[in-house]
């Protein structure tokens, strides 16, 4: 019997069969590939977001509870006026709970936020070196030595406080604080917050104020 071996590695049924890809399934197979690594990649964007959200809330718990010793202590909150989102705010906000500020009535009979210096003793209310901050917190003895260090939320941005309640003025309509983080897009819309400390429904629901996070959920 002849062998036909030659025919047959030349056939059109074995070149089809020894073939590589053509370029239209190479294409296929890029974009599956490339729809699955973004479906990964939201989905770990989603977990890395709501693990994110979860740790603001935590800390947000204990700046709470911090103010709530703070009142304890000098009998309000820390009395701090303007942007609640301005880095003078949170300023702020550190010296009162890390006992580097204090509340004090002057010769007017206002009540004041005031600097002190630690004197070899202050009274603390929440660990700093627990939270994350703008800057190393050290070893400091003076207000002035804690210049643009401030409790900073997951996103990197200042945790906004605002507290304007008055002995002068009666347009703070809040029981009490404003503490929120503006959430991982660094943005909301303040409106009267900073003199009357409200949030109602129609604010909590704007755009830029969806992902923001209180102290008070």
């Amino acid at each position: 019997m002849t062998s036909d071996t030659s025919q047959s590695v030349f056939s059109p049924r074995a070149r089809s069969s020894n073939r590589g890809f053509t370029l239209i399934e190479l294409l296929v197979v890029i974009a599956i590939i490339l729809v699955l690594a973004g479906i990964t990649f939201g989905i770990s964007r989603g977990v890395q977001n709501a693990q994110a959200r979860t740790r603001a809330k935590a800390e947000l718990a204990v700046l709470s509870q911090a103010l709530e010793g703070f009142k304890s202590t000098y009998g309000d909150y820390p009395w701090v006026s303007g942007d609640p989102d301005s880095t003078a705010n949170a300023e702020k906000l550190l010296l009162a709970l890390t006992g580097f500020a204090v509340l004090e009535r002057n010769t007017e009979g206002k009540v004041t936020l005031v600097n002190v210096d630690s004197g070899g003793a202050r009274k603390s209310f929440v660990d700093p070196t627990k939270l994350s901050l703008s800057k190393d917190f050290g070893n400091p003895t003076a207000a002035g030595a804690l210049t643009e260090v401030y409790f900073i939320d997951p996103w990197g941005n200042p945790y906004a406080y605002v507290y304007a309640k008055s002995s002068t003025t009666s347009t703070w309509q809040n029981f009490g604080y404003v503490l929120f983080s503006e959430g991982p897009d660094a943005n909301s819309t303040l409106g009267s917050i900073a003199s009357d400390g409200i949030i109602d429904s129609d604010h909590r629901e704007e755009e830029a104020n969806f992902d923001n996070i209180y102290s008070d959920e």
